[in-house]
């Protein structure tokens, strides 16, 4: 009876010796893995350049587009607002209701002041003007609206000359601008994967003097969280990767149940773990971003 369990118990002690082995390699492996990750982070987390030429597409660029670039190059059946003296700006910018006025345009705000929003002014731009460089915007106050001037209030009707970039309004930068967001998209796997992207409606704010259309797509890098740190998976996956604890932590639950009753797969599952949690190749299961 005693040689019948000699076995089963002398290839028991060799699993656990193999995972204990594998759990007092997996911090030196960690701290390997992290340094040359840190070392090569400017080439593998930085997306591509969009001045850079390369296979991939620009990580961030308007969708949709095509028709303002159209726009500002040439013009296509008949003349286009590109060579217009003067075209509304932005060019979709709805019409304000009465209360939009009266809560926003009754008269306690400077007509001079830059964030004066365009629900109290109607403005018309030069499509022929530099890109980049300022310009002068044609606006006058809406029906309704008043602000002050000089001490005293302008009303609906007069004309109040306001200074922009000439610059399309999906080419303004990120602070110009609101995007919806999306929380199904991914962030984890390779930066240019198109995973790490969602195509977000965007709306430029409501005070930017901008050509083109107010409301257009736009290209954005996924940046969602749910609170998971990576610091906290590296330390599980380090410790008791063996049980599946990284794995549980990050919402991978079939994956850890497998680490569990394969004792983190004799071994070798935990080690590879350690390697994909410390590049960051392993992320949450809902897709979101480590904090």
């Amino acid at each position: 009876m005693g040689g019948g369990l000699g076995r089963p118990w002398a290839v028991l002690k060799r699993l656990l010796r193999l995972v204990a082995i594998s759990q007092a390699l997996s911090p030196l492996v960690a701290v390997v893995v992290v340094v040359v990750a840190s070392s090569t982070a400017t080439t593998v987390d930085s997306p591509p350049s969009p001045l850079t030429s390369s296979s991939t597409p620009p990580p961030v660029q308007e969708v949709g587009g095509q028709e303002g670039v159209r726009e500002e190059r040439r013009g296509r059946e008949g003349e286009s607002e590109c060579c217009a003296e003067e075209a509304p700006c932005p060019k979709d910018y709805p019409t304000p209701s009465p209360q939009q006025l009266e809560e926003q345009c009754g008269g306690e705000q400077e007509c001079s002041d830059p964030s004066l929003p365009l629900a109290c002014l109607a403005c018309t731009c030069p499509y022929s003007c530099i890109y980049g460089q300022p310009a002068l915007a044609s606006c006058r106050l809406r029906a309704g609206a008043r602000c002050r001037a000089g001490g005293g209030t302008m009303a609906g009707g007069e004309e109040i000359p306001r200074k922009f970039t000439c610059s399309y309004c999906y080419l303004s930068p990120p602070a110009g601008h609101s995007c919806t967001g999306d929380v199904g998209c991914r962030s984890v796997g390779s930066p240019t994967s198109n995973q790490h992207w969602y195509i977000a409606n965007c709306t430029s704010g409501p005070s930017l003097v901008c050509l083109g259309k107010q409301v257009f797509s736009k290209r954005v890098e996924c940046n969602w969280t749910e609170g998971y740190s990576w610091t906290t998976a590296l330390v599980l996956s380090v410790t008791l990767g063996g049980f599946g604890a990284d794995r549980f932590y990050l919402g991978h639950w079939q994956e850890g149940i497998g680490k569990l009753f394969s004792f983190g797969g004799l071994g070798v599952w935990t080690l590879v773990d350690v390697v994909l949690l410390a590049i960051g190749y392993i992320g949450p299961a809902d897709g979101s971003l480590y904090i």
